[in-house]
């Protein structure tokens, strides 16, 4: 009888070895890896929430990645409208000296700055897009290169090369975003100022002289009122571009800590954690000691050990 229970319990002892050596075996593997499991099956029940939880994580990351990248845009955006801005307060400011000074031999100068500067801010691009040419691509929306192509270039075709539609962009929220006004809505004022201006100072033989008439102080004075105005517009706009880039910064923080908090979640479900790793270890090796321990000494056990 004694025999047959030794037997069985020789036998339960190497199911009992067995079982912690497979344990030992699996928690070195999660040691080693750091995961849970080596597949999604292996996880069972979480295995649909931890798809859930990385699935979200990337959406959310791929949207924080577009945002910082039209934060980029954005900065340069707000350098091009203010470019534009001055380049029209600049010359009005020189039109309103020339008219104290009472001198106006200057201003055809000032203008072919301005124009230049104009030109040059609303034709900006990032990374290849114009900023201010709405869905098209390519080259800037701004037509004319020189005052004289400015003069015949009366129509909104002839001064601009434009798509139909704003550009905007899509960042997953349902709600797209307006990226900057076409440069017809920002400029047309300014170039039919500085169209104006240049007829005037043709009319004038080229060059505006010293002293100034009555006329042509009343004319330069309106005119450096409408490119003030025009300048408004486009200062304007570079407000909505910085008020834009705010809302988007702030959505971007938030979305920073959406993934964060995915982060932690996907670490629930699929990270080994160590710390109960280690306590299951000793836990088992001291198991392990003992059963061994016990198989050992009744594997010993002969007949002689009861006479």
């Amino acid at each position: 009888m004694s025999g047959a229970l030794s037997l069985r319990f020789s036998a339960q002892t190497q199911l009992t070895v067995g079982r912690i050596s497979r344990e030992l075996s699996d928690l070195q593997r999660q040691v080693a890896s750091g995961l849970k499991a080596d597949d999604l099956r292996s996880l069972g029940a979480a295995a649909s929430q931890l798809l859930n939880a990385k699935s979200a994580k990337a959406a959310t990351d791929a949207r924080s990645s577009a945002i910082d990248q039209l934060d980029a845009r954005f900065g340069v955006q707000s350098l091009a409208l203010n470019q534009a801005a001055s380049a029209n307060s600049q010359l009005a400011q020189a039109i309103r000296q020339a008219v104290s000074a009472d001198d106006g031999r200057g201003v055809n100068v000032e203008l072919e700055q301005g124009f230049s500067n104009l030109v040059s801010a609303l034709n900006q691009t990032w990374n290849g897009q114009p900023l201010f040419a709405g869905e098209r691509q390519g080259v800037g929306p701004v037509r004319v290169k020189s005052l004289s192509e400015l003069l015949i270039a009366v129509t909104p075709d002839l001064l601009f090369d434009e798509a139909a539609r704003q550009q905007v962009v899509d960042l997953g929220s349902g709600a797209p975003v307006a990226l900057a006004d076409k440069a017809s809505v920002l400029a047309t004022d300014s170039f039919n100022t500085l169209r104006d201006l240049k007829t005037f100072i043709d009319a004038a033989g080229g060059a505006i002289g010293a002293p100034l008439t009555g006329v042509q102080r009343d004319q330069l004075l309106n005119i450096a009122s409408r490119l003030e105005q025009a300048s408004n517009t486009l200062t304007n706009a570079e407000g909505r571009t910085g008020q834009v880039q705010k809302r988007l910064a702030s959505e971007s923080l938030v979305l920073r800590e959406r993934s964060n908090l995915l982060i932690v979640e996907i670490g629930e479900q699929a990270d080994a954690d160590l710390a109960q790793i280690s306590v299951r270890l000793n836990s088992l090796l001291a198991q392990y000691e003992a059963t061994a321990k016990t198989f050992s000494d009744l594997s010993k056990l002969t007949l002689l050990d009861y006479l």
